[in-house]
């Protein structure tokens, strides 16, 4: 069969595989009714078409150009249709090309076996031999294979230093310090350097990084820090069982408690694949109360025979109070791993969760396949979700808005919340839409905005593919084309907190 896929990673895959240029991971009778790879299977048939024509016109030469079109358009369907009730019959409804790595010499095979005989009696008037319709069969195959090949590589590369350009001028525009001068509060961020991950925070005066020197190192998506509380959970990355986390006090980190991950566990596990954590923690305005997303499963749904939906994690939000260390309350909602916040009152947690809680009840045993595919590739609000209030006091769960990743707006009372995959919306504490601003190529879920509400610190995609995370892009929240880049490197989380930088003003500290 041709290679018939056509996206970024299955050109990275043609790059690292050369042999899997003989594959085409589906058959373009089943691209051409997918979504997703109806446009590219047209275009790279096409190719196949027109070069295997030119070739039989040139090598069988007593032919016309349009009957060596047609003999190569009808030789590509039938070959085409044979693979995809080859790939049906063997369950495979995947549309990529992993899937079917296995089938790559069996789909050669049966294009040999199908195209060759009908060479031979397309051509029969020339007449053409059955030596050399086999010559001609698998000569087409091998020259249309390298030529798309050779296509869809200076595409890849042509596209690579285009996306290069655009990401060097971006950078070279987003250039406007004058931002600085209205940040208000303190931005927290983690720096990894050889394998462990600290505590920084960002100076606004010589607009650089400042390292914590005697910050402990943590789990770089797994702390949370007000006031002079910092929570985190250790890095560990030997001893899995012995995960716990650790609530502590800065300027020195002196620890108030440490809670072992046992507490929030209904049962043992035997291995690190079945490990459950905590991903997410959010520390109460009052720095009183402690928030915490416990994951205990994947979220899966059905897609087909040979792939499912993977759609987070199903995690049990857990309060824990700041001063004792024990659990005050668990929500008696599932929820899923897409953020948590505070409302200002200290007494209302808000938390992402799929609208159809039900979704929370398949197991991964349930679905089929090893391919899975994300929330975006589902058909409109079939897994839509909401951001829902929680009062721990009273127990009481209940829809505040649409979106995910909620962030609160110290000053203010207001809550920003990511809509999708561009938007970002203000809301008031009832949940009424303020604000909504369009924000393309947003990067993760590391959205923050500063105390006052007026700037926004958020990751913007690259152009390039090859970069770890996003821009660190500082706007103007009334004005978002005014931007600035924050020097420093990635990060993998970001806090803006009020108040003054209590850690290293009382610390000694190291600028980069």
């Amino acid at each position: 069969m041709k290679v018939r896929t056509y996206s970024f990673i299955s050109l990275l895959i043609l790059l690292l595989i050369p042999s899997a240029a003989l594959a085409d991971g589906v058959s373009p009778i089943l691209n051409f009714f997918h979504k997703d790879t109806w446009f590219p299977a047209s275009i790279v048939t096409l190719v196949i078409i027109l070069v295997e024509g030119g070739l039989i016109r040139w090598r069988v030469g007593q032919t016309s150009w349009a009957r060596s079109l047609w003999v190569s358009l009808v030789i590509n369907l039938a070959s085409s249709s044979v693979g995809s009730i080859l790939l049906l019959a063997f369950g495979r409804g995947s549309f990529f090309m992993w899937d079917t790595m296995s089938m790559v010499l069996p789909l050669f095979l049966i294009t040999l076996a199908t195209e060759i005989p009908l060479l031979h009696t397309l051509l029969k008037q020339i007449p053409i031999s059955w030596r050399r319709a086999s010559v001609l069969g698998i000569g087409i195959n091998l020259v249309s294979y390298a030529v798309v090949f050779a296509i869809e590589i200076g595409l890849l590369f042509a596209w690579l230093s285009y996306a290069g350009h655009q990401d060097r001028k971006e950078l070279a525009e987003w250039q406007n310090p004058r931002l600085l001068g209205q940040m208000t509060g303190v931005i927290y961020a983690t720096e990894s350097k050889g394998g462990t991950h600290k505590l920084r925070s960002y100076d606004i005066r010589t607009q650089k990084w400042v390292s914590i020197s005697n910050s402990p190192s943590f789990d770089p998506n797994k702390w949370d820090i007000k006031g002079l509380v910092f929570v985190f959970e250790p890095w560990n990355t030997d001893d899995w069982k012995n995960r716990r986390l650790v609530i502590s006090r800065l300027p020195d980190f002196s620890v108030i408690h440490e809670i072992g991950l046992e507490t929030f566990m209904d049962h043992q596990f035997d291995s690190p694949s079945d490990w459950q954590g905590v991903v997410d923690l959010a520390l109460s305005p009052d720095a009183k109360r402690l928030a915490i997303l416990f994951r205990y499963s994947d979220t899966v749904a059905y897609k087909d025979r040979s792939s499912f939906y993977a759609l987070g994690s199903k995690c049990k939000l857990v309060i824990i109070d700041v001063d004792s260390g024990k659990e005050l309350a668990r929500a008696p909602r599932w929820a899923s791993d897409f953020g948590l916040c505070w409302l200002g009152d200290g007494r209302t947690i808000l938390f992402s969760s799929f609208n159809d809680e039900k979704l929370y009840d398949t197991q991964k045993s349930e679905v089929r396949g090893d391919t899975s595919y994300g929330i975006g590739y589902s058909e409109d609000e079939k897994f839509s979700q909401s951001i829902f209030a929680y009062s721990p006091d009273t127990g009481g769960v209940a829809r505040f808005a649409d979106g995910h990743n909620p962030v609160l707006v110290s000053h203010k009372g207001l809550v920003l919340v990511r809509e999708g995959f561009d938007t970002l919306r203000l809301l008031d504490s009832s949940g009424k839409e303020r604000s909504r601003i369009k924000v393309p190529r947003l990067w993760g879920r590391g959205v923050v905005i500063s105390p006052d509400g007026s700037l926004i610190l958020a990751g913007i995609q690259r152009h390039s593919p090859f970069y770890a995370g996003g821009v660190p892009l500082l706007f103007n929240i009334s004005n978002p084309d005014i931007r600035h880049v924050l020097n420093g490197d990635f990060s993998y989380k970001y806090k803006w907190i009020e108040g003054s930088d209590s850690a290293t003003n009382q610390v000694g500290a190291t600028r980069n």
